[in-house]
């Protein structure tokens, strides 16, 4: 999600070095289990999709993050399946799991041709004819090609997205803002500059200062070359605003840039809803965003949540969804104003999002919402939330040192000690020792992130 406005981060290590630093140091843990406790891992335990009720799906993660762990977590937890996985490279969040029955590693080409992804999906789908095939991920480039090449698939592949037309108008910032308007759904206050009739002006911004400046179509932006590229940027003054206009233009940037108003406090919201085929809501969790990872590679993605029932954003949730006749999951990012107490709504994600097991972790399963959905065509609503839960990618004895003192903390300390709390990594039907290895170094690992970094979240 994009982060609230922040002070920034100072670091000054590269992105692609802290990608390969933290696996290597996760990795490096891992591997010190030994090399017979890992010959002792028990093939994947499953039931056969089909039988002894079990639905006839086969899950296929595309995905070797985190993320994908959840998405295969999700369908093992529920139906006890597991999954296939197509990746570039071996990672031990996937590679190294049970919950994988195979795992196909494509190589580095796969990085950038995702068309190779897309043609061993075909042939996964090939061999199990008799299954149905959901394709899992929450990469924005796998979801628009899915969702284009959704009838070359094979017939028995189910793509659990909308349509091409939809997630390009969704996903513009510009066009989400008249949604909202049109569903009486508030937003920042927003300003257009549009680099594609040329150089804007920052007296085009009349809000005042500081703000925040984002991308309208994240996919332009992120193939932009430029030096100091972030998600999003905080500017505390015109000249500043003039400066990052002056170097998106000389990078040749054709898009257009949203500037808006920085909205003070820490109440950042996350939500994760599914609209089902018949227009019914079936799933809708809320959480609080209490701390964002502060490494530029990763800037804003939430670490640690609370999920809470919050009547009046999922209201709010239902009617953007509803005004744009969107269909699926997504996941929508939005701050409670301290000024006047509203909900303001930044942008929607079409696709889980990649902290979506705060729904599953707290009884909303993702899973059950596909397969009852698109598989058995019964949509079936997600239970209510029966306790709070600290959802979290790092250790819960880290989060006291963390966290600021306050109610925040306060509830935190009281949830983990009641026992609820939920590390997507950390699973009891993980059967083997080195992904359980590897989820605890990870874990500890991106907690020395914030070592000396400033707190991303808030005013």
């Amino acid at each position: 999600m994009s982060p609230a406005p922040t002070s920034g981060s100072t670091s000054s290590t590269s992105p692609a070095s802290l990608v390969k630093d933290g696996l290597r140091s996760a990795m490096s843990m891992a591997e010190r289990v030994s090399s017979t406790a890992a010959a002792k891992v028990a093939p994947a335990r499953g039931r056969t999709p089909g039988e002894g009720g079990t639905p006839p799906v086969l899950p296929v993660v595309l995905d070797f993050t985190l993320s994908g762990y959840a998405l295969a977590r999700a369908f093992h937890e529920r139906y006890d399946l597991t999954s296939v996985a197509i990746v570039p490279l071996h990672t031990p969040a996937v590679g190294d799991s049970s919950l994988f029955h195979e795992v196909r590693v494509l190589g580095h080409e796969a990085l950038t041709n995702h068309q190779l992804v897309m043609d061993e999906l075909v042939r996964v789908a090939a061999a199990h004819p008799n299954l149905t095939v959901i394709p899992l991920t929450n990469n924005d480039s796998y979801v628009q090609m899915l969702s284009a090449q959704r009838d070359s698939l094979g017939a028995n592949v189910v793509v659990p997205h909308e349509s091409p037309e939809m997630l390009v108008r969704i996903s513009d910032k510009n066009h989400f803002n008249a949604v909202c308007a049109e569903a009486g759904v508030l937003t920042p206050g927003t300003a257009v500059l549009d680099f594609g009739a040329g150089r804007p002006s920052a007296a085009e911004v009349t809000f005042p200062f500081p703000i925040i400046v984002k991308p309208a179509d994240s996919a332009l932006h992120n193939k932009l070359t430029m030096q100091g590229k972030r998600k999003l940027y905080e500017i505390d003054d015109s000249a500043a605003l003039e400066d990052l206009i002056d170097r998106l233009h000389a990078a040749g940037f054709t898009g257009e840039m949203l500037a808006q108003d920085r909205i003070p406090g820490d109440d950042i919201l996350s939500v994760t809803i599914y609209r089902a085929r018949n227009g019914e809501v079936t799933l809708a969790r809320t959480s609080k965003v209490l701390l964002q990872d502060p490494r530029p590679a990763y800037l804003g993605i939430p670490d640690v949540q609370v999920v809470q029932d919050m009547p009046d954003v999922v209201d709010a949730s239902v009617r953007i969804l509803e005004t744009a006749d969107y269909y699926g999951f997504a996941n929508l990012d939005a701050i409670r104003d301290p000024r006047d107490g509203s909900v303001k709504f930044f942008e929607v994600n079409p696709r889980y999002g990649r902290n979506c097991y705060y729904a599953t972790g707290s009884g909303a399963n993702i899973a059950e919402q596909l397969v009852t959905d698109l598989v058995e065509g019964r949509p079936m609503a997600a239970p209510a939330l029966e306790n709070e839960l600290v959802y979290t990618v790092l250790p819960p004895r880290a989060l006291q040192r963390l966290l600021p003192e306050g109610s925040d903390r306060s509830l935190v300390e009281r949830l983990v000690k009641a026992g609820h709390w939920a590390d997507p990594l950390k699973y009891g039907g993980e059967r083997n020792p080195k992904h359980k290895a590897y989820a605890h170094a990870a874990a500890w690992h991106h907690a020395r992130a914030y070592r000396g970094a400033p707190r991303v979240i808030g005013g």
